[in-house]
């Protein structure tokens, strides 16, 4: 009884294994896992390539042998067999041979289907423009369906799993072929480099407390150096905020087969971008007029224009009616880049630690303090910032007295004492002068009959 039961649960494992062979769809280099059906209790499992001899290539059993052919890449437990870093004599179908206690034998079959994922004409890099052709091809007679996912994540119109396209800027980035077999997906990546500006956001934040940078970086900057041979014009151009002209800031030309500068005049500085692909400009320090649309343009010799526009932002804080101010006195201060800010920008004051205001929560970018004190001397900070992150910010050192300083209350004292010196000073010469006219009066007499020669002396 025992046996016949051991028999019956052994053929409903034949029952539920067939018609269930595994289809694994691998590149050379990959790894893949084959999975075993179920097992019954005690267990011989082997594993062998359906071409050829059956010569197994890895077996394993209930009682613990566990046992691959050396130099194989494989590795096996009670439930699978692992072949790593395949190569092409490991895809074909490989067979899984369960045994149990009565010699009981039924296959279990690994379909392991080659997939080779390419880019014509194979190159590290793409000049925009150039033809990108992909193709994505399964080595196997089954139905099975092939499509592409572009970097975007929207889906290719391939033609028989190849797609064929001039390169542009969005084609950057990863690749996905997706192969269908019976409802089951696999996914193969594939990376495309095509030459672009970095994807950095397009907003630039600084303020007049801190340097200028805009940030033109090309990618791949590991060929920049063979990129330039397919460059014709390289123009960094510059439009201000307040005005809609139009500016060259630098301007190159392909000469010879040299990229030459043409005569600007500009107070930014680049450095060698053929060094790193570093189109960047820069400055010590920034200005209010650098505010506006910069923009650098790549004309290639096929035609084609790379551009990339940054809109630089510069944070500055203007105090009224200046940073030093009296006790008691009306201040006005105004945190601006100039004009409206980007949605989810904000601005954040930060008063020193010593103010009244430290512990208030100012989120506009003008600050009215109808009297201040001393105690808001120091140093105020203008935030700008997304959310918790601080974007740029601009200082101002304010320097606020008391009503009465030292210097003050100096130079009064010294008006009064200069004043009290006046009066005695004028007291003294007054005095004097009287007492010389009383010694006057007792020298002189007039008499009551004058001679001819009028007064004479008593």
């Amino acid at each position: 009884m025992k046996n016949l039961l051991q028999f019956f649960l052994c053929l409903i494992i034949v029952l539920k294994t067939s018609g269930a062979d595994e289809v694994i769809y691998r590149r050379v280099g990959e790894r893949a896992v084959l999975n075993s059906p179920v097992l019954p209790h005690q267990y011989y499992v082997s594993w062998f390539f359906e071409r050829g001899p059956e010569i197994e290539i890895a077996d394993v059993s209930y009682f613990g042998r566990k046992h691959v052919n050396p130099g194989n890449r494989l590795s096996i437990s009670t439930n699978n067999l692992i072949i790593n870093n395949m190569q092409e004599e490991n895809f074909g179908t490989i067979v899984c041979k369960v045994k149990d206690d009565f010699k009981f034998t039924f296959p279990y079959l690994c379909i392991l289907v080659f997939m080779l994922v390419s880019m014509e004409e194979q190159r590290p890099f793409l000049i925009p423009g150039h033809r990108l052709s992909l193709n994505c091809n399964a080595e196997t007679k089954r139905r099975h369906s092939v499509y592409w996912i572009k970097p975007a994540g929207n889906k290719a119109s391939p033609i028989q799993g190849s797609v064929t396209k001039k390169a542009e800027s969005q084609d950057n980035g990863k690749w996905k072929c997706v192969v269908k077999d019976n409802g089951k997906e696999s996914e193969f990546e594939f990376f495309v480099s095509v030459v672009d500006f970095s994807s950095a956001s397009k907003y630039v934040y600084t303020s007049t407390n801190l340097p200028l940078s805009i940030p033109f970086w090309i990618t791949p900057k590991e060929f920049v150096q063979k990129i330039l041979s397919n460059v014709e014009t390289i123009e960094w151009l510059f439009t201000p905020k307040t005005s809609s002209t139009q500016q060259t800031i630098f301007s190159f030309s392909s000469k010879n087969g040299q990229l030459k500068q043409e005569d600007t005049a500009s107070e930014l500085s680049y450095k060698n971008f053929t060094d790193g692909g570093n189109f960047s400009l820069h400055r010590n320090l920034a200005r209010v007029e650098d505010r506006g649309t910069y923009n650098c343009s790549i004309t290639f010799t096929n035609g084609y224009v790379l551009s990339r526009s940054l809109v630089v932002d510069v944070l500055e804080i203007t105090p009224s009616p200046g940073t030093e101010l009296i006790s008691g006195h009306h201040l006005n201060l105004s945190c601006s880049t100039g004009g409206p800010l980007e949605t989810g920008v904000t601005v954040k004051w930060v008063p020193p630690d010593t103010s009244s205001l430290a512990k208030a929560d100012f989120l506009s970018g003008h600050l009215i303090i109808t009297r201040v004190g001393t105690e808001d001397s120091g140093k105020w900070r203008c935030d700008l910032r997304r959310n918790t992150t601080t974007l740029t910010s601009a200082v101002i050192t304010l320097k606020i007295d008391p009503i009465l300083t030292v210097w003050m209350i100096v130079t009064i004292c010294a008006a009064g004492i200069i004043l009290i010196l006046l009066l005695i000073l004028a007291f003294i010469l007054f005095r004097r002068r009287q007492r010389k006219m009383r010694q006057l009066r007792h020298r002189l007499c007039k008499c009551k009959n004058p001679k001819p020669k009028g007064f004479y002396k008593a």
